[in-house]
């Protein structure tokens, strides 16, 4: 098993190795990998129900509410709508069962404007109520007649509780004929809004069935076609009170309804309502006046109106179709394009949110202008997954070199250097710049002449393990090993991050080295080895810290005045008997946190004299 994971780790390691060396390579892998996430999402479970199916639901949605607010456009020739509302209840005082009269006044006056097409959202009465109220039924079959004389008259027929279409009564049936009919049914999409349009076919017999809308058409010598009804057409819809109409006169009739396609249905009531994509009654007598930000009511509407934007859509540019399944597809590889993106991640996420923005104004131009949907979520959610994807890549690849750098480097440089290089604050190439930092020169007392009486491997240990304690207080104290001199050891505080106290810091680390070597002492008697005995010298001021070198082999150090300074001084610390000496510009920094022996002004080569303070110990240094 071991095995075998290590040989897939291999591979991978190669793998990936070859992406980043081929960036051809990356960009398909990525292309793919994308392309393979935007079909998932597009095809499960199902391509009516997958995440993609309900963004671009969502996309249709908003877009037919943007076109409505910033490009109306109203019809010349609208279709009318003749609807009952409360006020009707209230007026027809009969239940709605024995209204046959009052439908009967609506279809005469109807008849006196002489409509382009009458269309029924109510279904005719299906048994007779002579005995009740005799003559209502010669009454609504005179309305029947007259009205279909005058216009093309389709009323809707609907269907049982078993999904069989109710008959026509018999005393109607002389008068309504089959092209007089049509179903009254919606195409639905998994969400319960109705968007789309088309033919509809029985499911038993799969034979086509008319719709009321088909019917409509046909009368007024148009075919229905397949596709997207557009709910941005037309101005907001008013109504005409349905019990008014009976009441106009002829001038009024011809008016309001002279050469229109009229709709007669419901706008009142808890039953026939659909939630649309867009709000189409300026007053809808259904539903509260005022609702809620956000509640589900608010797009929740009569059927009939599914029937009217339907009409509307025929009568005027056409339905809305979705661009052929060929561009479809090529357009969504051009938004997996977006692997090619390849910039800072602030850049990213504004090219994330105006190339949306930009495909949003293309699809609502392509949807006011050439009635075609475009696959705006698809087009959107496969940019997005790309540069998700192209970003992941790039992150990874980042912690990858990161690793690398920090494996190949960690021990050449301070771990300090190493996060400003990881963290890309150090500049590439030989730089400098200046800094105020507070440098300490320590050095072991008489190593050659220990060393020259030790085997080579003992001196080596022996180096190693004090090196080891000194380096490991210095980062304590967050210094910079500058670099190592022999037995020697040079640090740097207040680079290359600035620090708050380089000075303090710097002196602490300066005492927790003497403790650690006592410490490291008493190790080495007990196994016999021979002692060491240090010296520290520290001073501040103001340097060059950066790249220094050639351009072709450099490392990263500090040079000036200062370090001279910290130089000369651990070499006097022999001389005065003190294992640590700090300059008067480190004392005057911490002076009140120590307790520091002055020990005069002293002679510096190649400098001026030097005031020098010693630092008290634990242990009193010998003068040799």
């Amino acid at each position: 098993m071991r095995t075998g994971n290590s040989g897939t780790l291999i591979r991978f390691v190669a793998f990936w190795d070859r992406l980043r060396a081929s960036p051809p390579l990356k960009r398909a892998s990525l292309f793919v990998i994308a392309g393979f996430i935007l079909a998932l999402l597009a095809l499960l479970p199902t391509p009516e129900e997958s995440p993609v199916a309900d963004a671009e639901r969502f996309a249709f949605d908003q877009q037919m509410r943007i076109l409505r607010k910033v490009r109306p456009r109203a019809l010349a020739d609208d279709v009318v709508l003749v609807g009952t509302n409360e006020e009707t209840y209230r007026v027809f005082e009969e239940p709605f069962a024995l209204w046959h009269r009052h439908f009967a006044e609506v279809m005469h006056a109807l008849a006196k404007a002489k409509p382009r097409a009458v269309g029924v959202d109510f279904v005719l009465p299906q048994r007779s109520f002579e005995r009740i109220s005799p003559g209502i039924d010669l009454a609504m079959m005179r309305g029947l007649l007259d009205l279909k004389r005058a216009t093309h008259l389709v009323y809707v027929q609907t269907v049982d509780s078993q999904g069989n279409f109710v008959d026509v009564q018999q005393n109607y049936r002389s008068i309504i004929a089959p092209e007089n009919l049509g179903v009254d049914q919606h195409f639905v999409d998994p969400d319960g809004v109705s968007r789309r349009f088309g033919r509809h076919f029985d499911e038993r017999s799969g034979r086509e069935q008319p719709t009321l809308v088909s019917q409509l058409l046909l009368g007024l010598g148009k075919r229905g076609g397949e596709g997207y009804i557009d709910y941005s057409l037309g101005a907001p819809l008013d109504y005409v009170p349905i019990h008014r109409v009976r009441a106009w006169d002829d001038a009024a009739l011809q008016k309001a309804f002279g050469g229109k396609v009229v709709l007669v249905g419901s706008l009142v009531g808890s039953v026939d309502r659909w939630r649309l994509p867009t709000k189409l009654l300026r007053i809808d007598p259904g539903r509260p006046a005022k609702l809620p930000e956000g509640d589900p009511q608010e797009y929740t509407q009569p059927g009939m109106l599914i029937h009217a934007q339907a009409l509307r859509s025929h009568l005027g540019p056409g339905l809305l179709h979705p661009v052929p399944w060929p561009i479809h597809i090529a357009l969504a590889a051009l938004a997996l394009l977006g692997v090619l993106v390849k910039a800072r991640p602030g850049v990213v996420v504004a090219i994330g949110a105006l190339v949306p923005v930009a495909l949003l104004v293309a699809s609502l131009a392509a949807l006011a202008f050439a009635q075609v949907l475009l696959p705006l979520a698809m087009l959107v959610l496969g940019f997005w997954l790309a540069l998700v994807a192209r970003g992941v890549f790039d992150a990874a690849e980042a912690v990858v070199e990161r690793l690398r750098l920090h494996a190949s480097f960690a021990g050449q440089v301070s771990p300090a250097v190493m996060r400003e290089m990881l963290g890309g604050n150090l500049s590439p190439g030989v730089s400098g710049q200046l800094a105020e930092v507070c440098v300490l020169f320590s050095d072991v007392r008489d190593f050659t002449t220990l060393s020259e009486n030790m085997p080579p491997v003992v001196v080596t240990t022996v180096l190693q393990r004090y090196f080891d304690r000194m380096v490991k207080a210095v980062h304590r104290y967050d210094g910079t090993v500058d670099k190592f001199i022999g037995d020697g050891m040079m640090v740097l505080f207040g680079a290359p991050r600035k620090s708050e106290d380089p000075c303090g810091d710097a002196v602490k680390c300066a005492l927790s080295m003497m403790e650690g070597l006592d410490a490291l002492n008493d190790e080495f008697r007990r196994e016999g080895l021979p002692t060491l005995t240090i010296g520290i010298g520290i001073n501040f001021g103001v340097v060059t810290v950066g790249n220094i070198g050639s351009s072709e082999r450099h490392n990263y150090s500090a040079i000036g005045d200062a370090v001279n300074v910290a130089a000369r001084l651990e070499g006097l610390t022999k001389d005065l008997g003190r294992k640590i000496l700090i300059t008067e510009d480190v004392v005057s920094r911490i002076e009140e946190r120590f307790k520091f022996d002055p020990l005069g002004s002293h002679n510096v080569k190649g400098h001026s004299p030097v005031r020098i303070w010693g630092i008290r110990t634990v242990r009193a240094a010998s003068a040799a």
